[in-house]
């Protein structure tokens, strides 16, 4: 029989080119602390931490900034920004296409469960559906908006936390769900 030796440089490389399942089983073996992050696979960035580690900056000082009066939100948005740099990887690029042939996606997020819209008023629900205010109530990540098209859907601010894929932004938002609601700060809870 002959006998296999595993290294950790081993393991990260098999982790860079192995499918979910693969993924998967790699990390019930060696445990998901042992991959470590790296700006050439934005699924090692799993944590706020891990970002950090692969961009080579050190963390915020969370306490200087409290004891300097920071809100928590805005903590939390310089978080999903280091985030986002670290998740476009070696080519971060993010520059705004003025001539439309460049899209970006930014995570989408339902606020409501389809069992909590069942049973909303149809004028809660309307709402819900169709929203606009010309003078500033623009949520910061997405709208709809009825003006001489049916509808469609706008984000005013936030160009930093976009990334280049939909499949990348997917992931942003549902690995750092906690992080996002605590950047929105709105009144309810995450659901393991």
């Amino acid at each position: 029989m002959t006998e296999v030796k595993l290294t950790k440089e081993n393991v990260s490389e098999a982790y860079k080119v192995a499918d979910d399942k693969v993924k998967r089983v790699l990390d019930a073996l060696f445990g998901k602390a042992k991959i470590r992050p790296t700006l050439d696979d934005y699924t090692t960035i799993r944590t706020y931490e891990d970002a950090c580690e692969a961009l080579g900056e050190d963390e915020i000082d969370e306490e200087c900034l409290h004891e300097a009066g920071c809100p928590n939100h805005i903590i939390a948005l310089m978080k999903l920004e280091r985030i986002s740099k670290a998740l476009w990887g070696r080519n971060f690029e993010p520059i705004p296409d003025a001539e439309g042939r460049k899209y970006f996606y930014y995570p989408y997020f339902c606020l409501y469960t389809q069992d909590e819209m069942k049973n909303m008023s149809a004028d809660d629900c309307g709402a819900l559906l169709a929203a606009d205010a010309l003078t500033g109530a623009y949520t910061g990540f997405g709208y709809l908006h009825t003006s001489n098209r049916s509808s469609y859907s706008h984000a005013a601010t936030g160009f930093r936390l976009c990334q280049e894929t939909e499949t990348k932004a997917s992931y942003f938002g549902k690995q750092f769900i906690r992080l996002w609601a605590e950047y929105y700060t709105f009144n309810f809870k995450i659901k393991d």
